[in-house]
């Protein structure tokens, strides 16, 4: 491309930047347009949302304002009337994206699921406002919509408001038209500008820098006598030929004076990597500073040396690049690399140079960049992929010799108890000390790698099944010890699965899969010790991840189901309560009892969404009943909390998120949490539960007597009902002593005005004793199993059951 294509090329850049300019300046005026349409749209929906959550102004002195969001005739009416004066289609659901009012009738009371992006669940989430475009097959070309959160006074989220804008968004677009308009004539005009007058100046440059080329091309030549015009006045190009010119006479005033000598050797001696000069017998003939410094004898102790003396293995004046050890003469030693290269004149060799360089620092960083990808950076022990390598090359070697071969798969347990509470620096020395005591234990040949986190694994070559175990058992005893960590002494064990015939596995990716899985089977069995895998294991492993899998969509495909069981008074036998219980609907399993997946979903932290699906549902079903048939519907409902939900920040904030969004009393719900929960820690229990007693409901501890059964704490914990567990009930009947423990522990809640609830009664002998020992409210399967909410309903038709 020569100058004057360049020159244009750049005014043509400069043109497109102005049509870049104006089409940024049309891009920004519609953007502008559509930010306005929708911060007009967001405000008018926040508006309506305050009518619809707060209630329409009143025009009658003494008129009590009612929010719309709970008259479904009345949120309909305002909607219609929004749709008919205003022309604005709007959408109202609750926080579940249960459509409470629509202008269209057949919605109400579906999900609205339009919003692809879930924008309507996670402005309900935030508070922020979004904008989404619906689809639909009557509106293929999509409605422009926008979602804000709709809240009480007292700041409750109750749903969102769900507004259409399309009219108001193309209105402002059309306002924005003639602005566009002004922009687009004012850029074309300023493009074809640019073109014309970077045309003429180009034109004008391109002759003049043409005889300044020509020139330098004749001085290329030898010419030294040739001189370029100098026309143009004093701008830059005038300057250049006149400086042209002068370089033109210097140049053939100088020529004859080139000391190309001095030059090039100025060049040698200045050069960062060793050169030196051969003769025609080998003899080095010239050399640099840099050989001199890399070989360590000097300029002077290189000359006339003959090179095989220095670099031993340089074959005479054969081309040739090498590498080797360097013995210098005060008994250090570095690695060179020497490139040998032949001179020739007339087709004959009349010396050679050779190029040195010292290597020996880049050999170290390439050793240090191999050890660190091998190696585990904390503990200086082999990585997952060092091991992987060793372990394939081990199980070749053993089916060649038909050797045995073993791993071991090691994950410390609690490990992450240690990191969480003395912190990453004392879990770091936790892992160094480890390592060292793994390393120990084993045997001078065996491979201990760190595969991450807190996992270990260990190749043991030719030992036999016995020796394995033996390993195994040394590595448990070896962690077991104490751990001294900043002056603190620190427990953990380890839990280990074990391949003891690694030879038969096809890969080792397989050897280390099923030791991992061994491993896992470990932990699952109380963990502090080792498993040898087995098939079984591997199956069972996959079923778990199916489960889990399936488990974890539960909720949100509403597999799962609320299950009542009656509280009943003694001695009318009338139902009183009721306790929450889950069960899930499984596709491939039926309906499943809470033992066979509440475990599993604690371990995985499901169990808060579960716990979270089982308070809502609960409140809106006593809710719902007390509305429908207040003289059957049960005083209240108790729901159990996990640990888990315990820890949750905002536990209380969803407690009564889930009171006001089902308008169930806070008095009708009881929370149920067992003895170990709340003993964990007395201080910080205590105070979430103040919290939670503070919005009205119940406390209730549930299981008493299977976990700490200490009675003393009933007075430091701020409870209200005491549920005694079926253990104690169990071989109560002709069992005096137990009875008296029974009746002691229900004669002191009653004492510390809790109400008392017996659990697990089975039989009417046992309901006996506990109407004669004055027991007031009980519960098990002889009074009624838990059954769906609507089953219970029929069955409350049912004559009461008495003592």
């Amino acid at each position: 491309m020569n100058v004057r294509q360049k020159l244009l090329a750049g005014y043509l850049v400069v043109a497109l930047l102005v049509v870049a300019t104006a089409l940024t300046a049309w891009l920004t005026d519609t953007a502008s347009a559509r930010r306005a349409a929708a911060l007009e749209a967001a405000q008018v929906a926040r508006g309506i949302g305050k009518d619809i959550a707060l209630g329409l102004p009143v025009d009658t002195p003494g008129e009590v304002i009612t929010p719309l969001y709970n008259h479904r005739a009345a949120l309909t009416n305002y909607i219609n009337r929004l749709h008919d004066n205003q022309r604005r289609d709007v959408v109202v659901v609750d926080t579940t994206k249960y459509i409470l009012g629509d202008a269209v009738i057949e919605n109400i009371g579906s999900v609205f699921d339009h919003d692809t992006g879930n924008e309507v669940g996670r402005t309900i989430a935030d508070g922020r406002s979004r904008v989404f475009v619906e689809q639909s097959v009557d509106y293929p070309q999509g409605i422009k919509q926008v979602v804000v959160q709709m809240t009480r006074a007292s700041g409750v989220v109750v749903g969102a408001v769900i507004l259409e804008y399309t009219p108001l968004y193309e209105q402002m677009l059309a306002g924005t038209r003639q602005a566009q308009i002004v922009i687009l004539c004012t850029g074309s005009v300023a493009f074809l500008s640019v073109l014309v007058i970077g045309f003429l100046l180009a034109t004008s440059l391109t002759r003049r820098i043409t005889a300044l080329t020509t020139a330098v091309r004749v001085i290329r030549t030898g010419d030294y006598s040739h001189r370029v015009p100098v026309t143009g006045g004093r701008d830059e190009i005038g300057r250049l030929a006149g400086a042209f010119n002068a370089m033109a006479g210097e140049l053939e005033r100088s020529a004859r004076e080139i000391l190309a000598k001095e030059y090039t050797d100025s060049i040698l001696a200045n050069a960062g990597e060793g050169i030196c000069g051969l003769d025609t017998t080998g003899r080095i003939a010239f050399a640099n500073a840099a050989a001199g410094r890399i070989t360590g004898l000097g300029v002077a102790g290189l000359l006339e040396r003959d090179a095989a003396e220095v670099l031993p293995e340089t074959a005479g004046l054969t081309a040739a690049t090498r590498e080797g050890r360097l013995q210098r003469a005060d008994g250090t030693s570095v690695t060179v690399e020497y490139t040998v290269n032949a001179i020739e004149k007339d087709g004959r060799a009349i010396g050679a140079v050779i190029l040195l360089r010292d290597v020996t620092r880049q050999h170290a960083l390439e050793y240090d960049l191999r050890h660190q990808a091998l190696h585990d950076g904390l503990t200086g022990l082999p990585n997952r992929k060092l091991l992987l390598d060793r372990l394939e090359h081990a199980l070749t070697r053993s089916r060649a010799a038909s050797e045995p071969l073993a791993v071991l798969y090691l994950d410390l347990d609690g490990f992450k108890r240690v990191n969480d509470s003395l912190g990453h620096n004392a879990g770091d020395l936790l892992l160094r000390t480890a390592a060292e005591r793994l390393t120990g234990v084993l045997r001078a040949q065996d491979t201990v790698a760190r595969l991450g986190g807190d996992e270990f694994a260990v190749l043991l070559e030719n030992a036999a099944p016995e020796a394995v175990e033996l390993l195994a058992q040394e590595c448990l005893d070896a962690l077991a010890r104490p751990f001294l960590i900043h002056n603190r002494e620190v427990l953990v064990t380890v839990s280990v699965g074990v391949v003891p015939d690694a030879a038969r596995y096809t890969s080792a990716d397989e050897v280390l899969r099923n030791a991992d899985v061994a491993m896992y089977a470990a932990k699952d069995q109380g963990k502090n010790r080792f498993l040898t895998f087995e098939n079984r294991m591997h199956e069972q492993l996959l079923s778990r991840l199916d489960q889990e899998s399936r488990l974890r969509d539960a909720v949100h495909r509403g597999e799962l189901r609320m299950h009542l069981q009656p509280v009943v008074s003694v001695p009318d036998g009338q139902m009183v309560g009721a306790e929450a219980l889950v069960r899930w609907q499984d596709p491939q399993h039926g309906l499943r009892q809470p033992g066979s997946f509440i475990p599993l979903a604690e371990e995985t932290g499901m169990i808060v969404e579960i716990d979270r699906w089982v308070l809502m549902e609960a409140c809106r079903t006593i809710k719902q009943w007390q509305d429908d048939d207040p003289a059957t519907a049960p005083a209240w409902v108790s729901v159990n909390l996990s640990a888990a939900h315990l820890e949750v920040p905002d536990l209380t904030d969803r407690i009564a998120y889930a009171l006001s969004t089902s308008g169930l009393p806070a008095r009708c719900l009881v929370l149920e949490l067992t003895e170990t929960i709340l003993m964990r820690d007395i201080a910080v229990t205590a105070a979430r539960l103040e919290e939670l007693r503070e919005l009205g409901v119940k406390i209730a501890i549930d299981d008493f007597g299977t976990g700490y059964s200490s009675l003393g704490y009933l007075r430091d914990i701020p409870v209200d009902v005491l549920k005694i567990d079926r253990s104690f009930i169990t071989g109560m009947t002709g069992n005096g002593r137990q009875q008296e423990l029974v009746n002691a522990v229900i004669q002191l809640g009653h004492m510390l005005g809790l109400r008392v609830v017996v659990e697990g009664i089975e039989e009417a002998d046992q309901l006996a004793l506990l109407s004669v020992m004055g027991c007031k409210f009980v519960q098990g399967y002889h009074l009624g199993r838990p059954v769906p909410a609507d089953e219970l309903r029929v069955l409350r038709a049912a004559p009461a059951v008495h003592a």
